[in-house]
């Protein structure tokens, strides 16, 4: 078996002490400290040492503890206070003269629950002055041993309300030991001879015969090696950054919009009647600041007929809602509850001879619901909006489309089924399976309805999709409880 000259010294030093177990603190009196555990990783996966590791806590006092332990505990300085001015007694608005106020509560509570006095008629009253604190006592112990396996049960409880009180916190110490295998016993039963080794070939060593002589290391692309966490981008950026990857690809340009929108873009332009159930409270939120948004006044105009009798120009194309449309509502502000507003506005934007061109854009921003929070839903989330506009473009087109977008995430089995959207006709839902879980929704889709389109002046079809990116990430990540994306857990964050 080829070992590094590490793994030689290191085994060399068991044969020499004819120990079968030492500790990192024992070896390094031997060797550099920084390679034992290198080396140990190395052996270990050569199956000649194993690693033993025991995982103590150890309570370390804050910088209040270290003042408490000086000064005394709140309750102490007001009992100290007191023995120094002959009063048994003292009112409790005049703590301030005593305590910070950050310590005032706490001590109170502290006071009644230890049994030092009672509280009468706004009076902090004591028993005795002098009185034995098993907190304090507790607290110059650690001062002296932190080792939290040197204290019982009832002394775990008062470290644990000391911890809470913010005197101490709880760090974990690990002691490494290295004991030798079976195998590793056999191996150190023969001289261990340790050459000089070449690790990396230079000139010189070539030209000098040094290469005659020394031993050329071989690499070992399996020796185990401490893990590395190099910086990265968050999950749900990665995601993101992957979708927006696809669709550039696919053909499609990326456009942006304001997170504060008017009812008008929002809502109206999307032919969704003022009294929808999705304008209201528990669904949408409205803005007080600003007090309401700027509104094309031309496009408002049209938009309003098409809601009372869908009429566009004095043309009849569809029978509306019937009913009175309040401008006013338009001009009120939310934060938008999707991105469709995004495509609306872009479509809006076109000019006449824009409008004569096909299009394919996408945009990728934050939402924002009135939803109570648990593991399915946050009031905030990413949603991916897109739209197609081509002369002839059909519901077919858009579900080769969906398919083929899906596909390139990873999602090989896809499926529709047809859905229900206020703006969209006809509409469908997207279904990808997965292994374990079954048919899950992913997206929303459809073409707009001539209601949307009229107003702007837009005569070729519109394909729109919509896909909510925390379901997505949730799928792509493992994760069962949406809340974990946007939790700083740092382990799960390396892992990802």
């Amino acid at each position: 078996m080829e070992l590094h000259m590490d793994e030689k010294k290191l085994l060399k030093v068991f044969q020499e002490t004819q120990k079968e177990i030492m500790d990192v603190d024992e070896l390094s009196q031997y060797m550099e400290k920084e390679k034992i555990m290198r080396t140990a990783l190395w052996l270990s996966g050569k199956k000649l040492v194993d690693i033993i590791e025991n995982k103590e806590s150890i309570a370390v006092l804050t910088e209040e503890g270290n003042r408490v332990l000086e000064k005394g505990l709140p309750e102490r300085r007001i009992a100290k206070y007191l023995k120094e001015n002959n009063l048994n007694s003292i009112p409790i608005k005049d703590l301030k003269n005593i305590l910070d106020k950050d310590e005032i509560n706490a001590a109170l509570g502290n006071l009644k629950k230890k049994g030092i006095a009672k509280i009468e008629k706004g009076n902090i009253v004591f028993e005795t002055l002098d009185y034995e604190d098993e907190e304090e006592i507790l607290l110059a112990k650690i001062k002296e041993n932190p080792h939290l396996n040197s204290y019982n049960e009832k002394e775990r409880k008062i470290i644990e309300n000391l911890k809470k009180r913010g005197f101490l916190k709880i760090d974990e110490e690990v002691e490494r030991k290295i004991k030798l295998t079976e195998k590793g016993k056999e191996y150190i039963k023969n001289p261990i001879e340790i050459k000089e080794e070449i690790t990396q070939l230079t000139r010189e060593d070539i030209i000098g015969g040094r290469w005659r002589e020394a031993y050329i290391r071989p690499y070992d692309v399996k020796i185990p090696v401490e893990e590395v966490y190099p910086a990265k981008m968050h999950p749900l950026t990665r995601i993101i950054k992957e979708i927006k990857e696809v669709l550039i690809s696919m053909g499609f340009k990326e456009i942006k919009s304001p997170i504060v929108e008017t009812e008008f873009w929002n809502f109206d332009v999307l032919f969704e009647p003022q009294d929808h159930p999705a304008r209201e409270m528990q669904d949408t939120f409205f803005l007080k600041y600003p007090t309401e948004g700027d509104v094309p006044e031309d496009l408002l105009r049209k938009v309003k007929d098409i809601h009372e009798d869908g009429t566009i120009n004095g043309l009849k194309i569809s029978e509306g809602w019937k009913y009175k449309f309040d401008e006013n509502v338009s001009k009120r502000t939310v934060l938008r509850t999707h991105t469709t507003a995004s495509s609306i506005r872009y479509l809006a934007s076109l000019s006449d001879e824009e409008k004569e061109k096909p299009h394919k854009v996408f945009c990728i921003g934050r939402v924002f619901r009135n939803e109570a929070i648990d593991y399915k839903h946050l009031p905030e989330f990413y949603q991916c909006e897109g739209i197609i506009m081509d002369d002839n473009v059909t519901f077919d087109n858009l579900i080769g489309i969906l398919k083929e977008f899906l596909n390139r995430l990873g999602f090989e089995k896809v499926r529709f089924r047809p859905a229900y959207f206020p703006f969209t006709e006809p509409s469908l839902e997207a279904e990808v399976y997965l292994e374990g879980k079954g048919w899950l929704e992913l997206l929303g889709a459809g073409m707009f309805r001539p209601e949307v389109l009229e107003p702007l002046g837009i005569k070729k079809p519109v394909l729109a999709w919509g896909i909510g990116f925390s379901r997505l990430a949730m799928l792509k990540l493992g994760l069962t409880d949406i809340r974990d994306l946007h939790k700083n857990d740092l382990d799960w964050l390396k892992r990802v």
